[in-house]
Protein backbone atom coordinates (compact mmCIF):
# COMPACT_ATOMS: atom_id res chain seq x y z
CA UNK A 1 0.00 0.00 0.00
CA UNK A 2 1.48 3.10 -1.08
CA UNK A 3 1.94 6.57 1.11
CA UNK A 4 -1.18 7.95 -0.53
CA UNK A 5 -3.71 5.27 -0.35
CA UNK A 6 -2.70 5.14 3.72
CA UNK A 7 -3.85 8.91 3.98
CA UNK A 8 -6.77 7.94 1.81
CA UNK A 9 -7.87 5.91 4.81
CA UNK A 10 -6.63 7.54 7.83
CA UNK A 11 -9.04 10.26 6.28
CA UNK A 12 -11.96 7.91 6.06
CA UNK A 13 -11.05 6.78 9.48
CA UNK A 14 -11.43 10.52 11.00
CA UNK A 15 -14.57 10.63 9.40
CA UNK A 16 -13.36 13.34 6.69
CA UNK A 17 -15.41 10.80 4.10
CA UNK A 18 -18.72 10.09 5.27
CA UNK A 19 -21.80 7.66 2.64
CA UNK A 20 -25.08 8.06 2.50
CA UNK A 21 -27.07 10.67 2.04
CA UNK A 22 -26.57 14.45 2.57
CA UNK A 23 -27.82 17.73 1.47
CA UNK A 24 -25.46 19.59 -0.25
CA UNK A 25 -25.86 23.82 0.19
CA UNK A 26 -27.10 23.44 -3.41
CA UNK A 27 -30.22 21.89 -2.54
CA UNK A 28 -28.57 18.34 -4.06
CA UNK A 29 -28.58 15.29 -2.08
CA UNK A 30 -25.58 13.74 -2.35
CA UNK A 31 -24.25 10.28 -1.44
CA UNK A 32 -21.10 11.33 -0.35
CA UNK A 33 -19.85 14.08 2.18
CA UNK A 34 -16.54 15.28 2.14
CA UNK A 35 -15.17 17.45 5.28
CA UNK A 36 -11.72 18.27 5.69
CA UNK A 37 -12.23 20.78 8.08
CA UNK A 38 -11.70 18.07 10.54
CA UNK A 39 -7.88 17.42 9.46
CA UNK A 40 -6.77 20.52 12.38
CA UNK A 41 -7.68 18.24 14.85
CA UNK A 42 -4.85 15.37 13.80
CA UNK A 43 -1.73 17.33 13.09
CA UNK A 44 -0.14 14.02 11.75
CA UNK A 45 -2.40 13.62 8.75
CA UNK A 46 -2.73 17.66 8.40
CA UNK A 47 1.32 17.50 7.57
CA UNK A 48 0.95 14.44 5.32
CA UNK A 49 -1.69 16.64 3.53
CA UNK A 50 0.76 19.65 3.27
CA UNK A 51 3.21 17.18 2.23
CA UNK A 52 1.77 15.64 -0.49
CA UNK A 53 0.61 19.13 -1.96
CA UNK A 54 3.99 20.24 -1.43
CA UNK A 55 5.25 17.60 -4.02
CA UNK A 56 2.56 18.32 -6.56
CA UNK A 57 3.57 21.87 -5.78
CA UNK A 58 7.56 20.66 -7.17
CA UNK A 59 6.34 18.68 -9.95
CA UNK A 60 4.15 21.02 -11.65
CA UNK A 61 7.35 23.10 -12.08
CA UNK A 62 5.48 26.72 -11.58
CA UNK A 63 7.64 29.55 -10.86
CA UNK A 64 5.73 31.76 -8.33
CA UNK A 65 6.94 34.34 -6.15
CA UNK A 66 3.96 33.30 -3.05
CA UNK A 67 1.05 31.11 -2.14
CA UNK A 68 -1.65 31.84 -0.90
CA UNK A 69 -4.53 29.10 0.46
CA UNK A 70 -8.43 29.64 0.41
CA UNK A 71 -10.17 30.75 3.56
CA UNK A 72 -10.68 28.49 5.43
CA UNK A 73 -9.79 24.68 5.31
CA UNK A 74 -6.34 25.68 2.96
CA UNK A 75 -5.24 28.07 5.50
CA UNK A 76 -3.44 25.80 7.92
CA UNK A 77 -2.18 23.37 4.77
CA UNK A 78 -0.73 26.59 2.86
CA UNK A 79 0.62 27.54 6.33
CA UNK A 80 2.50 24.29 6.83
CA UNK A 81 3.54 24.05 2.95
CA UNK A 82 5.08 28.10 3.70
CA UNK A 83 6.43 27.31 7.06
CA UNK A 84 7.93 24.07 6.58
CA UNK A 85 9.41 24.72 2.69
CA UNK A 86 10.09 28.60 3.59
CA UNK A 87 8.15 29.98 0.76
CA UNK A 88 6.39 33.14 1.55
CA UNK A 89 2.49 33.35 2.21
CA UNK A 90 -0.43 35.91 1.63
CA UNK A 91 -3.77 35.72 2.86
CA UNK A 92 -6.95 36.80 1.80
CA UNK A 93 -9.96 37.68 3.92
CA UNK A 94 -13.02 36.56 3.64
CA UNK A 95 -13.74 40.54 4.22
CA UNK A 96 -12.39 43.52 4.51
CA UNK A 97 -11.39 45.09 7.61
CA UNK A 98 -13.55 48.16 8.59
CA UNK A 99 -9.98 49.21 10.84
CA UNK A 100 -6.46 49.98 10.33
CA UNK A 101 -5.07 49.51 6.79
CA UNK A 102 -8.89 47.87 6.00
CA UNK A 103 -6.90 45.41 3.27
CA UNK A 104 -8.52 42.27 1.67
CA UNK A 105 -4.77 40.91 0.91
CA UNK A 106 -2.67 40.59 3.93
CA UNK A 107 1.31 40.11 3.59
CA UNK A 108 4.44 41.40 1.08
CA UNK A 109 3.45 41.47 -2.47
CA UNK A 110 4.54 43.67 -5.72
CA UNK A 111 2.85 44.01 -8.45
CA UNK A 112 2.82 41.32 -11.17
CA UNK A 113 4.12 38.77 -8.58
CA UNK A 114 3.21 35.32 -9.35
CA UNK A 115 0.89 33.68 -6.87
CA UNK A 116 -0.40 30.46 -6.55
CA UNK A 117 -3.19 29.20 -4.88
CA UNK A 118 -3.90 26.40 -2.62
CA UNK A 119 -7.14 24.63 -1.87
CA UNK A 120 -8.46 21.37 0.01
CA UNK A 121 -11.49 20.41 -2.27
CA UNK A 122 -12.96 22.03 -5.59
CA UNK A 123 -16.14 21.06 -6.86
CA UNK A 124 -16.94 23.98 -9.11
CA UNK A 125 -14.27 25.65 -8.50
CA UNK A 126 -16.11 28.79 -7.30
CA UNK A 127 -14.25 29.32 -3.95
CA UNK A 128 -10.89 28.97 -6.16
CA UNK A 129 -12.01 31.74 -8.71
CA UNK A 130 -13.18 34.25 -5.79
CA UNK A 131 -9.54 33.91 -4.46
CA UNK A 132 -8.14 34.32 -7.73
CA UNK A 133 -9.99 37.29 -8.55
CA UNK A 134 -9.37 38.99 -5.21
CA UNK A 135 -5.77 38.58 -5.48
CA UNK A 136 -5.62 39.55 -9.53
CA UNK A 137 -7.68 42.96 -8.22
CA UNK A 138 -4.18 43.88 -6.31
CA UNK A 139 -2.08 43.47 -9.63
CA UNK A 140 -1.13 39.55 -8.90
CA UNK A 141 -0.96 37.13 -11.38
CA UNK A 142 -3.10 33.67 -10.94
CA UNK A 143 -2.23 30.93 -13.54
CA UNK A 144 -2.31 28.11 -11.45
CA UNK A 145 -3.81 26.69 -8.10
CA UNK A 146 -3.21 23.17 -6.22
CA UNK A 147 -6.11 21.34 -4.48
CA UNK A 148 -5.45 18.43 -2.33
CA UNK A 149 -9.21 16.72 -3.62
CA UNK A 150 -10.77 17.14 -6.72
CA UNK A 151 -14.81 15.83 -7.21
CA UNK A 152 -14.28 15.63 -10.85
CA UNK A 153 -17.57 17.70 -10.86
CA UNK A 154 -16.14 20.18 -14.26
CA UNK A 155 -14.36 22.46 -11.41
CA UNK A 156 -11.20 22.00 -13.93
CA UNK A 157 -12.73 23.25 -16.67
CA UNK A 158 -14.40 26.29 -14.91
CA UNK A 159 -11.12 26.81 -13.60
CA UNK A 160 -9.12 26.74 -17.35
CA UNK A 161 -12.35 29.11 -18.66
CA UNK A 162 -10.54 31.64 -15.94
CA UNK A 163 -7.14 30.83 -17.47
CA UNK A 164 -6.51 28.83 -13.97
CA UNK A 165 -4.50 25.29 -14.40
CA UNK A 166 -6.07 22.47 -11.80
CA UNK A 167 -3.27 20.62 -10.16
CA UNK A 168 -4.32 17.84 -7.70
CA UNK A 169 -3.73 15.32 -5.46
CA UNK A 170 -6.30 13.36 -6.10
CA UNK A 171 -9.52 12.80 -7.94
CA UNK A 172 -13.08 11.43 -6.31
CA UNK A 173 -12.34 7.92 -8.42
CA UNK A 174 -9.21 7.64 -7.24
CA UNK A 175 -10.93 7.78 -3.74
CA UNK A 176 -13.30 5.53 -4.22
CA UNK A 177 -11.00 3.12 -5.81
CA UNK A 178 -8.67 2.87 -2.62
CA UNK A 179 -11.57 2.52 -0.07
CA UNK A 180 -13.19 -0.29 -2.54
CA UNK A 181 -9.70 -2.17 -2.51
CA UNK A 182 -9.61 -2.17 1.37
CA UNK A 183 -13.23 -3.01 2.20
CA UNK A 184 -14.34 0.13 3.77
CA UNK A 185 -17.18 0.54 1.42
CA UNK A 186 -19.19 -1.85 -1.37
CA UNK A 187 -18.32 -1.53 -4.63
CA UNK A 188 -22.32 -0.45 -5.21
CA UNK A 189 -21.62 2.71 -2.91
CA UNK A 190 -18.84 3.74 -5.29
CA UNK A 191 -20.95 3.21 -8.29
CA UNK A 192 -23.50 5.38 -6.72
CA UNK A 193 -21.43 8.29 -5.86
CA UNK A 194 -20.10 8.03 -9.54
CA UNK A 195 -23.01 7.93 -10.85
CA UNK A 196 -24.30 11.30 -8.99
CA UNK A 197 -20.54 12.94 -10.13
CA UNK A 198 -21.21 12.22 -13.49
CA UNK A 199 -25.22 13.67 -13.36
CA UNK A 200 -24.40 16.94 -11.79
CA UNK A 201 -21.33 19.18 -13.35
CA UNK A 202 -20.97 22.39 -12.32
CA UNK A 203 -20.86 25.02 -14.44
CA UNK A 204 -19.04 28.49 -14.47
CA UNK A 205 -20.42 29.96 -11.49
CA UNK A 206 -21.30 33.96 -11.04
CA UNK A 207 -19.63 35.46 -8.20
CA UNK A 208 -21.19 38.01 -5.60
CA UNK A 209 -18.72 39.52 -3.52
CA UNK A 210 -20.02 42.24 -0.50
CA UNK A 211 -18.23 45.39 -0.11
CA UNK A 212 -19.73 47.97 2.20
CA UNK A 213 -23.19 46.20 1.97
CA UNK A 214 -22.83 46.72 -1.82
CA UNK A 215 -23.52 43.42 -3.80
CA UNK A 216 -20.56 43.45 -6.57
CA UNK A 217 -20.69 40.93 -9.17
CA UNK A 218 -16.80 41.80 -10.29
CA UNK A 219 -13.71 42.05 -9.13
CA UNK A 220 -12.94 44.87 -11.29
CA UNK A 221 -15.74 46.89 -9.46
CA UNK A 222 -14.56 45.95 -6.13
CA UNK A 223 -11.11 46.87 -6.93
CA UNK A 224 -12.43 50.44 -7.94
CA UNK A 225 -14.39 50.79 -4.62
CA UNK A 226 -11.37 49.50 -2.89
CA UNK A 227 -9.50 52.59 -4.50
CA UNK A 228 -11.99 55.15 -3.72
CA UNK A 229 -12.30 53.92 -0.01
CA UNK A 230 -8.46 53.81 0.58
CA UNK A 231 -7.60 57.35 -1.28
CA UNK A 232 -10.87 58.77 -0.18
CA UNK A 233 -11.05 59.94 -4.19
CA UNK A 234 -13.80 60.01 -6.89
CA UNK A 235 -11.41 61.66 -9.10
CA UNK A 236 -10.78 60.48 -12.63
CA UNK A 237 -8.21 62.38 -14.65
CA UNK A 238 -9.08 63.04 -18.17
CA UNK A 239 -5.68 63.22 -19.57
CA UNK A 240 -6.46 64.06 -23.52
CA UNK A 241 -3.10 64.73 -24.23
CA UNK A 242 -1.28 63.81 -27.20
CA UNK A 243 2.04 62.75 -25.96
CA UNK A 244 2.56 59.56 -23.97
CA UNK A 245 5.89 60.90 -22.09
CA UNK A 246 3.99 63.66 -20.96
CA UNK A 247 1.23 61.73 -19.70
CA UNK A 248 3.47 59.51 -17.77
CA UNK A 249 5.04 62.49 -16.15
CA UNK A 250 1.61 63.85 -15.24
CA UNK A 251 0.55 60.51 -13.74
CA UNK A 252 3.61 60.45 -11.31
CA UNK A 253 2.71 63.84 -10.33
CA UNK A 254 -1.45 63.30 -9.65
CA UNK A 255 -1.22 59.56 -9.03
CA UNK A 256 -1.91 59.81 -5.10
CA UNK A 257 -5.09 62.31 -5.59
CA UNK A 258 -6.66 60.27 -8.27
CA UNK A 259 -9.11 56.82 -8.29
CA UNK A 260 -9.09 56.38 -12.11
CA UNK A 261 -6.95 58.16 -15.32
CA UNK A 262 -8.24 58.86 -18.38
CA UNK A 263 -6.60 58.71 -21.97
CA UNK A 264 -7.17 57.85 -25.60
CA UNK A 265 -4.39 55.95 -26.60
CA UNK A 266 -5.07 57.11 -30.69
CA UNK A 267 -4.24 60.48 -30.49
CA UNK A 268 -0.80 59.82 -29.04
CA UNK A 269 1.93 60.52 -31.34
CA UNK A 270 4.65 58.07 -29.37
CA UNK A 271 2.74 54.91 -28.21
CA UNK A 272 4.44 52.21 -27.74
CA UNK A 273 3.99 48.89 -25.75
CA UNK A 274 7.13 49.77 -23.64
CA UNK A 275 5.58 53.09 -22.57
CA UNK A 276 2.20 51.91 -21.79
CA UNK A 277 3.85 49.37 -19.80
CA UNK A 278 5.54 52.36 -17.68
CA UNK A 279 2.19 54.17 -17.19
CA UNK A 280 0.21 50.46 -16.19
CA UNK A 281 3.24 50.08 -13.10
CA UNK A 282 3.05 53.79 -12.17
CA UNK A 283 -1.09 53.01 -12.09
CA UNK A 284 -0.26 49.80 -9.89
CA UNK A 285 2.27 51.89 -7.48
CA UNK A 286 -0.10 54.87 -7.38
CA UNK A 287 -3.51 52.88 -6.87
CA UNK A 288 -5.47 54.20 -9.72
CA UNK A 289 -7.32 52.36 -12.65
CA UNK A 290 -6.91 53.09 -16.25
CA UNK A 291 -9.48 53.88 -18.57
CA UNK A 292 -9.18 53.82 -22.27
CA UNK A 293 -11.59 55.94 -23.53
CA UNK A 294 -12.21 54.06 -26.67
CA UNK A 295 -15.69 54.37 -27.25
CA UNK A 296 -15.99 51.54 -28.94
CA UNK A 297 -18.67 51.75 -31.91
CA UNK A 298 -18.81 48.66 -33.79
CA UNK A 299 -19.78 44.77 -34.17
CA UNK A 300 -19.10 42.39 -31.84
CA UNK A 301 -16.20 40.74 -33.95
CA UNK A 302 -14.59 43.62 -34.77
CA UNK A 303 -14.16 45.72 -31.86
CA UNK A 304 -12.62 41.69 -30.49
CA UNK A 305 -10.49 43.15 -33.07
CA UNK A 306 -9.89 46.39 -32.32
CA UNK A 307 -9.48 45.43 -28.32
CA UNK A 308 -6.73 42.62 -28.52
CA UNK A 309 -4.70 43.73 -31.63
CA UNK A 310 -3.23 45.95 -33.95
CA UNK A 311 -0.97 48.62 -32.01
CA UNK A 312 -2.65 49.55 -28.83
CA UNK A 313 -3.39 45.75 -27.97
CA UNK A 314 -5.83 47.88 -25.45
CA UNK A 315 -6.89 44.84 -23.65
CA UNK A 316 -3.69 44.37 -22.48
CA UNK A 317 -3.00 47.29 -20.21
CA UNK A 318 -6.61 49.16 -19.89
CA UNK A 319 -8.53 48.24 -16.80
CA UNK A 320 -11.78 49.43 -18.47
CA UNK A 321 -12.79 50.90 -21.69
CA UNK A 322 -15.82 53.38 -22.95
CA UNK A 323 -18.22 51.44 -25.08
CA UNK A 324 -21.13 52.79 -26.71
CA UNK A 325 -24.37 50.38 -26.81
CA UNK A 326 -25.50 51.85 -30.17
CA UNK A 327 -24.46 48.18 -31.88
CA UNK A 328 -26.53 46.55 -29.40
CA UNK A 329 -25.66 43.47 -27.26
CA UNK A 330 -22.78 42.05 -30.27
CA UNK A 331 -20.50 44.58 -28.52
CA UNK A 332 -20.49 43.69 -25.19
CA UNK A 333 -20.27 40.16 -25.87
CA UNK A 334 -17.52 40.82 -28.06
CA UNK A 335 -15.50 42.92 -25.66
CA UNK A 336 -16.22 40.24 -22.59
CA UNK A 337 -15.49 37.16 -24.04
CA UNK A 338 -11.66 39.05 -25.40
CA UNK A 339 -11.19 39.84 -21.81
CA UNK A 340 -11.44 36.48 -20.61
CA UNK A 341 -8.03 36.14 -21.90
CA UNK A 342 -6.18 38.08 -19.68
CA UNK A 343 -5.35 37.06 -16.16
CA UNK A 344 -6.33 40.34 -14.82
CA UNK A 345 -10.06 41.87 -14.28
CA UNK A 346 -11.23 43.69 -16.75
CA UNK A 347 -14.42 45.86 -17.52
CA UNK A 348 -16.48 48.29 -19.43
CA UNK A 349 -18.42 51.78 -19.39
CA UNK A 350 -20.85 52.24 -21.04
CA UNK A 351 -21.41 55.90 -22.40
CA UNK A 352 -25.43 56.32 -21.55
CA UNK A 353 -24.76 60.67 -22.19
CA UNK A 354 -22.46 62.78 -23.18
CA UNK A 355 -22.24 66.49 -21.54
CA UNK A 356 -21.41 68.00 -24.98
CA UNK A 357 -24.74 70.29 -26.31
CA UNK A 358 -27.61 68.45 -28.28
CA UNK A 359 -25.84 65.23 -27.84
CA UNK A 360 -28.10 62.84 -29.90
CA UNK A 361 -27.84 60.25 -26.38
CA UNK A 362 -30.73 62.63 -24.86
CA UNK A 363 -33.07 60.24 -25.96
CA UNK A 364 -35.20 58.24 -23.38
CA UNK A 365 -35.11 55.04 -24.94
CA UNK A 366 -31.55 55.38 -25.80
CA UNK A 367 -30.33 55.65 -22.23
CA UNK A 368 -33.25 52.92 -20.80
CA UNK A 369 -31.97 50.54 -23.50
CA UNK A 370 -28.37 51.05 -22.42
CA UNK A 371 -29.14 50.48 -18.70
CA UNK A 372 -30.86 47.05 -19.74
CA UNK A 373 -28.11 46.06 -21.84
CA UNK A 374 -26.11 46.93 -18.67
CA UNK A 375 -28.02 44.87 -16.73
CA UNK A 376 -27.95 41.70 -19.03
CA UNK A 377 -23.93 42.01 -18.65
CA UNK A 378 -23.43 43.40 -15.17
CA UNK A 379 -20.42 40.85 -15.34
CA UNK A 380 -18.58 43.33 -17.22
CA UNK A 381 -20.49 46.53 -17.51
CA UNK A 382 -19.70 47.99 -14.19
CA UNK A 383 -21.18 51.57 -15.18
CA UNK A 384 -21.78 54.14 -17.31
CA UNK A 385 -20.60 57.58 -18.91
CA UNK A 386 -23.84 59.53 -17.83
CA UNK A 387 -25.08 62.95 -17.23
CA UNK A 388 -27.98 61.53 -14.39
CA UNK A 389 -28.50 58.66 -12.04
CA UNK A 390 -29.81 56.04 -14.52
CA UNK A 391 -30.50 53.60 -11.54
CA UNK A 392 -32.15 53.21 -8.25
CA UNK A 393 -29.10 51.11 -6.81
CA UNK A 394 -25.57 51.05 -6.26
CA UNK A 395 -25.02 48.16 -8.36
CA UNK A 396 -23.45 50.33 -11.30
CA UNK A 397 -21.19 52.98 -11.26
CA UNK A 398 -22.14 56.86 -12.47
CA UNK A 399 -19.05 58.63 -13.85
CA UNK A 400 -19.84 62.18 -15.03
CA UNK A 401 -17.24 63.93 -17.54
CA UNK A 402 -17.72 67.86 -17.80
CA UNK A 403 -16.68 69.15 -14.03
CA UNK A 404 -15.09 72.04 -13.33
CA UNK A 405 -15.27 74.37 -10.59
CA UNK A 406 -16.19 77.44 -13.00
CA UNK A 407 -19.61 75.56 -14.18
CA UNK A 408 -19.72 78.06 -17.87
CA UNK A 409 -18.85 76.07 -20.75
CA UNK A 410 -16.38 76.25 -23.89
CA UNK A 411 -16.88 77.27 -27.56
CA UNK A 412 -17.50 73.91 -28.79
CA UNK A 413 -20.78 73.21 -26.64
CA UNK A 414 -18.96 71.20 -24.00
CA UNK A 415 -21.05 71.98 -20.61
CA UNK A 416 -19.94 72.25 -17.09
CA UNK A 417 -20.61 71.74 -13.86
CA UNK A 418 -19.46 72.12 -10.62
CA UNK A 419 -18.12 68.84 -8.28
CA UNK A 420 -20.69 69.33 -5.61
CA UNK A 421 -23.37 69.79 -8.69
CA UNK A 422 -22.52 66.32 -10.22
CA UNK A 423 -22.74 64.41 -7.04
CA UNK A 424 -25.68 66.07 -6.05
CA UNK A 425 -28.09 66.80 -8.91
CA UNK A 426 -26.92 64.21 -11.23
CA UNK A 427 -26.25 61.22 -9.25
CA UNK A 428 -22.47 61.21 -10.43
CA UNK A 429 -20.20 58.70 -7.96
CA UNK A 430 -17.11 59.76 -10.33
CA UNK A 431 -16.21 63.00 -11.20
CA UNK A 432 -14.07 63.32 -14.69
CA UNK A 433 -12.33 66.15 -14.85
CA UNK A 434 -10.07 67.54 -17.86
CA UNK A 435 -8.71 70.88 -18.56
CA UNK A 436 -9.31 72.35 -15.27
CA UNK A 437 -6.85 70.33 -14.05
CA UNK A 438 -3.98 69.95 -17.00
CA UNK A 439 -4.99 74.03 -17.69
CA UNK A 440 -3.55 74.58 -14.47
CA UNK A 441 0.16 75.80 -13.27
CA UNK A 442 0.18 73.34 -10.33
CA UNK A 443 -1.37 70.57 -11.97
CA UNK A 444 -0.66 68.57 -8.59
CA UNK A 445 -2.00 71.18 -6.27
CA UNK A 446 -5.60 71.43 -8.49
CA UNK A 447 -5.87 67.86 -8.74
CA UNK A 448 -5.52 67.40 -4.89
CA UNK A 449 -8.22 70.33 -4.51
CA UNK A 450 -10.72 68.49 -6.96
CA UNK A 451 -10.10 65.42 -4.78
CA UNK A 452 -10.98 66.83 -1.84
CA UNK A 453 -14.13 68.55 -2.95
CA UNK A 454 -15.20 65.53 -4.73
CA UNK A 455 -14.84 63.11 -2.14
CA UNK A 456 -16.19 65.43 0.56
CA UNK A 457 -19.23 66.36 -1.37
CA UNK A 458 -19.60 62.09 -2.47
CA UNK A 459 -19.49 61.49 1.63
CA UNK A 460 -22.30 64.39 2.62
CA UNK A 461 -24.61 63.34 -0.14
CA UNK A 462 -24.14 59.93 -0.36
CA UNK A 463 -23.93 59.59 3.35
CA UNK A 464 -21.17 56.76 3.16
Amino acid sequence: MGDLADLVLQLYDIEAFKFGSFKLKTGLQSPIYIDLRVIISYPDILRSVAVHMNEILKRSNVSFDSICGVPYTALPIASIICADYKRPMLIRRKEAKNYGTKKLIEGKFQINDRCIIIEDIVTSGSSVIETADSLRAEGLQITDAIVFFDREQNGENNLQKRNIRLHRVLKISEVLGYLVQHGKISEEISENVKEFINQNQTQLPTLNIEIENKTISIPIRQRFQTIMKEKRSNLCLSADLTNLDEIIKLSKQVGSNICMLKIHSDILTDFSMDKIQQLKDISRKLNFLLLEDRKFADIGNTVKLQYTKGLFRIVEWADLVTVHALPGECIVQGLEQSAQSINEPRGCLLIAQMSSKGAFTDNEDYVKGVVECAKKYSDFVIGFISQSRLTTTDEFLHCTPGVHLNNTGDQLGQQYVTPRQAIDERGADILIVGRAILDSINRAKTAEEYQQQGYQAYEEIRKI
